[in-house]
This record gives structure tokens, sequence and C-alpha cells, in this order.
């Protein structure tokens, strides 16, 4: 067998790494803090190691909240942290912190920790990641919740459901919860399963489906479906890393009017959660080629792939994550009036409703499936093979979307900061060069780019295709330090609009280039 060896080639500048399938992540170990609370500055110390001697892109991200968020606002960082960072031990960080910032309800004393992470810049294979899903886990799953799981005539599998679902969530070590609220005489509960991001955390991908049922049906396809591939989806993204976060949840009540959802969307949104986009299994599991089927539709293998206006960008990124990735599945693409009561049957209508994009896939339910709220809704009436498709191509979406990283991380001591008295120098300063990803991403014309500079420098922002080929020059000018956003729109590009693809933004300031990816959709 050839050794494993690399190529490195620059598109643009941008290092794609093309490597044997035996590219290991970078490991970091021995993270320790040490807060010096009069000076106002964290140090923090770390071994970093690559198998293939890579050089590294390192970055900080600190918490507040024991870990369920890595959000606390470090600007101000230097030493071994940015691009690049080669391997090798001692490394070390050092943040220096606002304490005006660190002031937690009024306590004078707040705990923290660190997290460090390195990412190799090598690039998985989203197809690799898309061919884990396996139906024979679906099959599994969906025997051991089949059953009438109504809150009256079925309480005992609709409870049983729910922590067959959390449990799901906590093997696979998800920040795992239960949303709980009343309805009636019942406390009926959203199971939550988060996967936090390690770059842009707050931006988070939903993948949902209802686990109720009406009355007196074993709802192996409404909504069993759904919840065993959105289960599916978790196992094989949680063994990986991404730039965003990507949130599991099993609705509940939606048979009853879209209950579990809308408390959801009106109750339960963590306020620094910025949603980027929903995809809702509704019913993913029925195929039919026979006669009876086919009342709004033609016969065969389909799923239904409807937004609202809002919801294109998400809906064309699914279109085109089939066609690259899934080219057996076929997708009917609709933009619904989001008024109409067929298109509201489902969890996805309280995001439209909110002015967030969701997608609401599904096999057609009562309009093609003679099966739909009866007793014969059973495993034995459902193609798993068309079900693995519409989650392949699920997985194929967010895994795009979210930005699945190659990366190690580290995490330090938990260390305290003294929130009063302690001094730190005027003006505060930027000690860190940054490249931030763009948002919203994909977009639809125009997307905004935010960068911070360490000091004044000639900075040049500029847009690249993935040949190479310069599209865009954004920023071509001297800046002092700070954070400076700009905005690309891609309908006004030299003069023509820029077409649908990935696109590179490369930021230099004449001593470092930074670059990122970013997804225009027409």
């Amino acid at each position: 067998m050839m050794p494993a060896f690399k190529i490195f080639l620059f598109i643009a500048g941008f290092m794609f790494t093309i490597v044997s399938a035996q590219n290991q992540s970078p490991e970091i170990s021995n993270v320790l803090a040490v807060a010096d609370t009069l000076n106002g500055i964290v140090t923090i110390s770390y071994d970093l190691d690559d198998s293939e001697q890579d050089s590294m892109e390192v970055s900080l991200r600190v918490s507040d909240n024991n870990g369920i968020t890595y959000l606390f606002p470090v600007d101000s960082v230097s030493g071994d942290i940015g691009y690049p960072v080669l391997p090798g031990t001692g490394k070390q960080i050092i943040w220096r912190y606002d304490p005006a910032l660190t002031k937690l309800s009024g306590k004078s004393l707040a705990s923290f920790q660190a997290k460090v992470i390195a990412d190799d810049l090598y690039k998985i294979d989203i197809q690799t990641i898309v061919d884990q899903v396996d139906s024979d886990n679906m099959l599994n799953a969906l025997q051991a919740i089949e059953g009438v799981r109504h809150f009256s005539s079925g309480a005992g599998m609709w409870e049983t459901t729910k922590t067959f679902i959390e449990n799901k969530f906590l093997e696979k070590s998800l920040q795992t919860y239960r949303h709980e609220f009343n309805y009636n005489t019942v406390t009926a509960a959203n199971i939550i399963g988060r996967l936090p991001g390690d770059g842009d955390e707050a931006v988070t991908y939903i993948i949902d489906g209802h686990f109720d049922t009406v009355p007196n049906t074993p709802g192996a396809d409404d909504n069993g479906s759904g919840v065993v591939g959105m289960l599916e989806a978790m196992r094989i993204f949680s063994a990986y890393h991404f730039n965003n976060s990507i949130v599991f949840i099993g609705f509940d009540l939606e048979e009853v009017g879209l209950v579990g959802s809308l408390r959801y969307v009106t109750d339960a949104i963590p306020a620094y959660q910025q949603t980027a986009g929903v995809v809702n299994f509704e019913m993913i599991g029925f195929t039919c080629n026979e006669a009876g089927c086919d009342d709004f539709a033609p016969l065969g293998n389909y799923i239904h792939n409807i937004s609202d206006v809002n919801s294109n960008p998400l809906r064309q990124q699914f279109d085109l994550a089939a066609a690259t990735y899934v080219p057996a599945l076929n997708v009917l693409s609709t933009q619904a009036d989001p008024s109409n009561p067929n298109f509201r049957r489902s969890d996805h209508a309280r995001f439209w409703d909110a002015g967030i994009q969701a997608l609401f896939l599904t096999d057609g339910a009562n309009f093609r499936n003679h099966h739909y709220h009866q007793n014969s809704d059973l495993i034995s009436t459902l193609n798993f093979e068309f079900m693995s498709n519409v989650v392949k191509t699920t997985v194929a979406t967010i895994a795009t979307l979210a930005d699945v990283r190659h990366i190690g991380i580290g995490l330090s001591n938990v260390f305290v900061l003294n929130t009063t008295g302690t001094s730190v120098p005027a003006p505060f300063p930027i000690n860190n060069f940054s490249l931030k990803q763009n948002y919203p991403n994909p977009f639809n014309p125009s997307t905004n780019i935010e960068y911070t500079l360490d000091k004044t420098s000639h900075v040049v922002l500029r847009i690249f295709n993935l040949l190479g080929a310069e599209v865009r020059t954004l920023v071509d000018t001297v800046q002092p330090a700070g954070v400076h956003r700009v905005v690309w729109d891609g309908q006004q590009n030299n003069g023509k609009p820029a077409s649908s693809g990935v696109y590179l933004y490369k930021l230099e300031n004449g001593e470092k280039v930074i670059a990122k990816k970013m997804t225009l959709i027409r």
C-alpha cells in the first residue's frame, strides 16, 4: 500500500489539503489557565500535537456558564494563536480581559473555563459523512417506538418515547434537556439535544421531528419516520466538530395544533441562539407506485421540499445537496404560500411565523399515504432506502452549512476572576487579527463579513471563486485597529450578478492571510 502523503494546493491563497484517509485530527493537551486578576490577564498554556506536522489555526473560546456555551468575549488575545501555529509543547496564549465584562449578576467572583481549538484546515469529505447513514439503525429505532404515542390514549408509549429520545442524545454526550410545559392536565415536553459548535457557536441549525401520534395509530410514518431520521442524523454528527451549533428536537403535541413547536419558538429559544435554519422531518418514509397515490403529484419515490419565500436559500441548498451527494433521491421542490393550511400542518410553520428559515420535508401525508392516521400505519409500509436518502440529503445540507471542521480541542481548568477593582490600561488593547464567518450563510443576495485588526494596517479583503479567479475586491485601504464590517451584495458584482456557488473570502494585512468559505444561492 502506498504510504500516506500530502499535496498542498493554493487556490486563491486558500490552502486545501489532499491527504490519505488516515489524516489525524490535531491533539491539544495539558491546557492550564492561570489568572492574574491584579493586572487583568489570563495566561493559557497548552501542548499541541499533529501527526502530519501541519501548520494550524488556533483560536480561544471562553465559557462563563459551566461549559454550556463558550461565547464570552475574548477579543484581546496574543501569543500562540491565529495562523500559522506549529505543533509543540509549552504554547501560550495571553488573554487581557476587561473586568467590566466579567460582572455576572452583581457577583464579585465568577468562574470561567477556556477552550483551545486547533484546526489543521483539512477538508473533510462530505460524501464520506453522508455514506454513514444506516437504514438498519432507523429500523431498529422505529421498532422501539412504534405504537400509539398519544398523551391520553397512549400515555405509556408517549412517555417511553420521550425517554428513548433523551437517552439517545445522552449516549452521544449532547447537551440534553427537556423543555416542559403544561397542556390541559398533563405535562408535555420537547426533548432537546444540543451539539455545540466550536467557532461561531451562536449560529444554530435545527433538525426536528415530532414524536406524538393521533389516538389509535402506531404512527410508523407519522411521525416515527421523522423521529428516527432525526436520531440517525444526530448519531452521525455527534462524531464530528462543526463551526456552528446543531440542535436536535423531538417536538411534542404536534398533532393537537403544533403546540410543542409554538412553545419552543415563543418560550425556549436561548437568548444567545441565532437560528439560521430548520429542517423539519414530517413523514419521510412512504413511497407509492400504485394508482390512488397521486392526488397532487406523480407516482414514484420522492420527497417534497417545501419552503416559504424567506426560506428559499435553505430549500435551494437542500436541492443542491441532493443533486451532488444523493442523486438517487427525487426532490419535488416548492415555494409555498405560508397561509395555505395544507402547507402549515407541521412544526416548520411556527418557525416560518417567526421569520426563521425552515423546510417542510414530507412524503405527501394523506395526499399519498392511505395509512395516514390509521391503525395500518406500520413499519411494514415504509421504504427504508428512501428514508435513508432523505436523511443523507439532510446530513449533506447541514454538514455543509454548519461547516464541518477537522479540529482538536482542549479544555482548561476552571478559574475564577474577580470582577471588581481590577485595573486594565485604557484604551483596552486589541491583539487579535481575525476573520469571522459571514452571516447569513448561505445568502441571497447579500451577506455581512466582519473582521478584527490588531493594529493600523493596509488591509485587503477579496472574493474568489473556487477556480482561484478574483470576483470582487471589497476593501483595499489602510484601516485602524478594531472591528470592521463590510457587506457583499452578490447582485452588484463588478457590473453583473455573481452566480450561485461556493466562494472564498480572503483577508490580508501584509503579515497574515485568513480565508473562509461562503455560499451564494440564487
